[in-house]
């Protein structure tokens, strides 16, 4: 069954978003990519701006559904793989791109996960240091930010990460920064292993 003329708008609205920010959007663009009226746009989302705002709120859930439901459930560095491979779809692409504009845009300081929750890879560096997985001396807040780096700066920036991958073809690095996450967690995790060692 054909997606309904909502949902049309929205997946037109989140690609026009992302390309062009909400300041260079064109209702026009979305709703003939919709293959809706004008007013089709307008009956279920009221403005540009309320057509943003629903944008906005679904990604915003669909993101604590990816990268925080559940993060402490996984071993650590299964979580931060399956966010890495969750950050390629073509639903985060736009996600940080959309995120990017809002910055230049000086956008409205709202965090890109629901009110009342934090970040997954903080939640889960947390619980990973809470079970001896990792050094509990590291503060997981550099953490998150240094991880998410790895997972969404190539993702937000691609022609920069481009040329610091060099000649290796988009898989290939992607593999690497796989195996980068792999390396870092097993090294992370080694103070807390020896110390545990020296109390036996």
């Amino acid at each position: 069954m054909p997606p309904g003329a909502a949902e049309r708008i929205l997946e037109a609205a989140m690609r026009e978003f992302a390309e062009y920010g909400y300041a260079g959007a064109r209702v026009q663009r979305i709703y003939r990519q919709a293959d809706v009226s004008p007013r089709s746009i307008y009956y279920h989302f009221g403005s540009k701006r309320g057509l943003y705002d629903a944008v906005r709120e679904r990604l915003r859930k669909q993101h604590f559904e990816d990268f925080v439901s559940g993060a402490t459930d996984d071993p650590l560095v299964e979580r931060l793989l399956a966010n890495l491979d969750v950050a390629q779809t073509t639903t985060w692409q736009q996600w940080s791109r959309m995120l990017m504009w809002e910055t230049l845009d000086g956008g409205d300081g709202i965090p890109p996960y629901p009110e009342g929750t934090v970040p997954g890879d903080l939640l889960a560096f947390r619980a990973a240091q809470e079970r001896g997985d990792i050094d509990p001396g590291i503060d997981p807040h550099v953490l998150t930010l240094a991880f998410t780096a790895i997972t969404f700066w190539p993702v937000m920036f691609p022609r920069s990460a481009q040329r610091l991958a060099g000649d290796l073809t988009e898989e290939e690095f992607l593999a690497e920064r796989r195996k980068l996450i792999r390396e870092l967690v097993t090294r992370l995790g080694a103070p807390a292993l020896a110390h545990e060692g020296t109390d036996t």
